[in-house]
């Protein structure tokens, strides 16, 4: 019911304008009242879903430094049942009490956004945005049709922006409005754990997903459509993959996973088999990453991540013209590591004959233009942290 009303209001033009004109000034006039704390920071990831990515990294990172042993930490969530390390303050998003945080907060550090479609940040409060990914596709209001998120408003007044390297530095400095200085070369801290696991830790991984160990991983993510969305306005997906072939021809030698978009909420019936496996809900992306020999996307930045692990990758571009039309990319598709596949056959061929080594070649050189810094992001992100603003 609360995601209904939140779709409503967002994709709504006049109903959005009155929420965030309203909103903005009844919160703005509220924190007239609150004073800042300047030893207190707010994370916020994707809306509250989820404890993971890049602010989870720099947090559990914090939790054991020195310099933050006197901070208050604030984390909000959909969910405020959840167990995280340290001792934080958890509130519920949405709520007087986040509203309450994010007004008073020194600090925020976000993955996507923490003003919830309202403009309340105040100048004094720092904003840490990590984001969520270098950008394949047009984001932030570029985007070629305005079938999705038709209010985009101004830019946010983000302070500090991660970037994995130049070509996402330019974007990121043209549709935040910021200067170069304020986007930092850092790669994303979510990904430094990427180099960290072991033999071992991958074995502990599969057993806890039921891979059997002489079976290699395939680890489809393909991105959202956000132009395709049924009568209640929740966003669709649905590929043409016919997943009796799939494990027909390529069963014997290994596993799908399959993980879907965190926006789309119907997707694919998947009954988890001994082929497929839905990992949509999986709670940490990178744990996916390290037990995959293959990865399979589209449009996503998962191209990006995946490639610091110098394995092969995959693209599916079934509706590669309606997506150029309606969504757009910013790169040459054929830049990818990779033939692209525009059906399922072609797709399956390309895995049973996979030359692995020389598409390891192609992924080390994708690497190096978009991806070249992985690895120490979260100790990059904090000790600039430190040296700007403390």
């Amino acid at each position: 019911m609360k995601q209904r009303l939140i779709d409503f209001i967002k994709y709504n033009q006049i109903i959005f304008f009155i929420y965030n004109r309203i909103g903005s000034f009844l919160i703005k006039l509220f924190g007239l009242f609150i004073p800042i704390k300047k030893k207190k920071i707010l994370f916020v990831s994707f809306g509250g879903k989820k404890y993971d990515d890049s602010p989870q990294s720099i947090y559990e990172k914090m939790i054991k430094m020195k310099e933050f042993s006197s901070y208050e930490f604030v984390w909000a969530f959909v969910d405020i049942n959840k167990k995280i390390p340290g001792n934080p303050k958890i509130i519920k998003i949405d709520s007087f009490s986040y509203f309450y945080h994010a007004l008073s907060s020194g600090f925020w550090i976000i993955n996507v956004s923490a003003e919830r479609g309202l403009n309340f940040k105040k100048k004094k409060t720092i904003c840490i945005n990590t984001w969520h990914g270098t950008p394949m596709k047009k984001i932030y209001g570029e985007e070629n049709s305005k079938q999705g998120d038709k209010n985009k408003k101004k830019p946010e007044k983000f302070d500090l922006v991660c970037a994995q390297s130049e070509y996402d530095k330019k974007i990121f400095s043209r549709i935040f409005k910021l200067s170069k200085n304020d986007i930092l070369i850092s790669d994303l801290p979510r990904n430094d754990i990427l180099l960290e696991y072991t033999e071992e830790d991958i074995t502990k991984i599969k057993e806890k997903l039921n891979i059997p160990k002489n079976k290699k991983v395939l680890l489809y993510m393909p991105t959202y459509r956000e132009y395709t969305r049924d009568s209640k306005n929740a966003c669709l997906f649905n590929p043409p993959m016919n997943l009796q072939k799939w494990k027909e021809k390529l069963g014997d030698d290994y596993v799908l996973l399959f993980r879907a978009h965190y926006l789309v909420v119907k997707n694919m019936s998947i009954e988890d088999n001994d082929f497929v496996h839905e990992v949509s809900g999986y709670e940490k992306l990178s744990e996916l990453y390290a037990i995959s020999d293959i990865m399979i996307s589209d449009y996503s930045s998962s191209f990006f991540d995946f490639s610091i692990l110098e394995r092969p990758e995959l693209c599916f571009a079934y509706d590669l013209k309606e997506y150029e039309e309606k969504r757009g990319l910013y790169i040459d598709i054929t830049e990818l590591p990779c033939e692209i596949d525009y059906d399922e056959d072609s797709l399956i061929e390309h895995i049973l004959n996979l030359d692995y080594n020389e598409y390891v070649k192609r992924t080390k050189k994708f690497k190096q233009k978009y991806a070249p810094i992985a690895g120490k992001a979260t100790d990059t992100v904090i000790k600039e942290i430190i040296n700007r603003y403390i």
